[in-house]
């Protein structure tokens, strides 16, 4: 075995890594897709992908976990920039969804989760990530709640897992292209519930 990669070195393969199945699976059945043709499509051994990701299942388990990224620590940063709670609210909202049918990032991610199977009990690791986009919206809630611009007519957990479970129902009919549901559309119907759910008025943010 050659010299180890130095971290950011390594941080930086898996990347690459990551990007190259993302292009893979818009153009392949991920229960097909194998260790070889991501080597192959960077223009390595097997080994060498090998040395980052053991198996598929590891692989398409830290891009399932790509998520926690682009939907939990993307979102927790936007919503901090303003104190205004609607604000955060409907920013949390639009960022969930898919920016259009064409977000192959968006599509591979979930290719990456249904993987995962009907097991979650067994998949903690994917089983999470719903989770914690629910405690990013619960969070929200509750304070919004305490200032008094929200009046909650149930829980504020109940509240979010209904909010993340249109967030991936419609993101899933938007990138399944689906011509009757755009982008805006599912951003309306989240942006409805949520002002019933809250008593408050959201912005339009698209």
């Amino acid at each position: 075995m050659g010299p180890v990669a130095r971290p950011n070195r390594q941080t930086q393969r898996r990347k690459e890594i990551l990007d190259v199945t993302i292009g893979l699976i818009e153009r392949h059945d991920v229960a097909t897709l194998r260790l070889s043709d991501v080597a192959a499509e960077l223009g390595t051994t097997a080994n060498a992908v090998r040395y980052y990701f053991k198996d598929m299942q590891q692989l398409l388990s830290e891009l399932a976990l790509r998520s926690d990224v682009r939907f939990y620590d993307d979102r927790l940063a936007a919503a901090t920039r303003t104190r205004d709670v609607c604000e955060q609210l409907a920013m949390t909202i639009a960022a969930g969804l898919p920016t259009g049918p064409e977000d192959a990032e968006w599509r591979a991610i979930w290719r990456a989760v249904l993987a995962a199977g009907f097991e979650l009990d067994q998949r903690r690791d994917v089983q999470g990530i719903y989770h914690r986009q629910v405690k990013l919206y619960v969070r929200i809630l509750n304070a919004g709640a305490k200032s008094g611009t929200f009046v909650l007519r149930t829980p504020a957990r109940d509240v979010a897992m209904t909010l993340m479970s249109m967030e991936d129902y419609l993101g899933y009919r938007i990138v399944a292209r689906d011509p009757e549901l755009s982008r805006k559309t599912a951003v309306r119907l989240m942006r409805q519930y949520a002002e019933l759910a809250t008593g408050a008025t959201l912005p339009k943010i698209v």
